[in-house]
């Protein structure tokens, strides 16, 4: 199955300012300079820093297009769209509304 980030209702872009660094146990995010005075999250998932680094290397921050070159299974699905919300609630995404189409619109596009 695969995941496509219209899934969710949302696109997700990692931001700038958020530096990722891999570890044994998955990786280490963080923000320095924000107003919270930086933010700093230990991510248990070697997979999820794979795929954080994917979009900022290969997809220019653009996670949604990370995602979407991804097979998940239904499971894995569930624990990323958890952990997609974890980290937008951290601020390290930002999320972009994704206008549903109505029926026959995808047709004419």
């Amino acid at each position: 199955m695969t995941m496509t980030a219209h899934s969710a209702g949302s696109r997700y872009r990692l931001l700038p300012e958020v530096k990722i660094r891999r570890e044994a146990f998955g990786g280490i995010l963080y923000k320095y300079g924000c107003a919270d005075r930086g933010s700093l999250s230990f991510i248990n998932s070697p997979r999820l820093i794979e795929l954080l680094l994917l979009a900022r290397e290969q997809f220019a921050g653009d996670l949604s297009a990370a995602i979407e070159q991804q097979v998940f299974s239904a499971e894995a699905k569930a624990r990323l769209s958890a952990a997609l919300a974890e980290l937008l609630k951290r601020g390290y995404l930002e999320a972009e509304p994704v206008a549903e189409l109505a029926p026959g619109e995808a047709a004419a596009q």
